[in-house]
């Protein structure tokens, strides 16, 4: 008898792990959601759209999403196959569906690069720095500037869903970079696209999408 009650408690004790780690993941936030053409992002600070081939690192992943703060500091956004952006030449079959590259006499491993755009949200910006000249918070600046490889090609001030943003596109080496501050409730957000000058202007678009739809609560 119990052998049989303790069994039965058993078996009470599982089903309720069950039910309970069930529910944990069904009252997780959905942060990504796909929306036609492109995907949506928003968590409790901010809202924005993606390419629909982009993602938003570990917050697509429904076994991370429930551990992962509703309030990011840094969110990283790329293409979910990095094959988009590529220096190679030749047919996009060449390259692996995991972005990257068959070993052949075509192909190297510097033919898939980098493109990203990275959103930061900072409590303060470095003394003797403003927003209007933000880029000179950026490690890059304070490392480049010195030797001249640090070129401002561009810089603006617009209004952003109702903020007034101030961008900055520089170069540094091969990279180019769009560097986008806002000023709200007493933070600073940043979303800074980078890519190789040579794929910059096509991965452009995806970083527009970003941008033009991000939009602080």
């Amino acid at each position: 008898m119990i052998i049989l009650k303790n069994k039965l408690l058993l078996l009470l004790f599982f089903i309720a792990s069950i039910v309970l780690i069930s529910g944990f993941f069904t009252l997780t936030p959905t942060y990504i959601e796909n929306n036609g053409n492109v995907r949506h992002f928003e968590d409790n600070d901010m809202s924005f759209d993606m390419a629909s081939s982009w993602t938003v690192y570990d917050y697509d992943n429904p076994l991370k999403t429930p551990f992962l703060p509703n309030s990011p500091s840094t969110l990283l956004l790329n293409p979910g196959n990095n094959s988009q952006y590529s220096y190679y030449n030749g047919s996009i079959s060449d390259l692996t569906s995991d972005g990257s590259v068959l070993n052949t006499s075509a192909t190297n491993a510097t033919d898939v690069v980098i493109v990203k755009t990275d959103i930061t949200k900072l409590d303060s910006l470095p003394e003797g720095v403003t927003i209007d000249t933000a880029y000179k918070s950026d490690s890059l600046y304070r490392l480049m500037n010195g030797t001249g490889d640090f070129k401002i090609d561009k810089q603006t001030t617009f209004d952003l869903n109702g903020k007034t943003a101030y961008q900055f596109e520089y170069t540094v080496s091969y990279i180019t970079y769009q560097d986008t501050w806002i000023e709200h409730n007493g933070h600073y957000y940043r979303i800074l696209s980078q890519a190789p000058s040579s794929v910059f202007n096509k991965a452009s678009n995806e970083f527009n999408i970003t941008l033009n739809s991000f939009k602080l609560k």
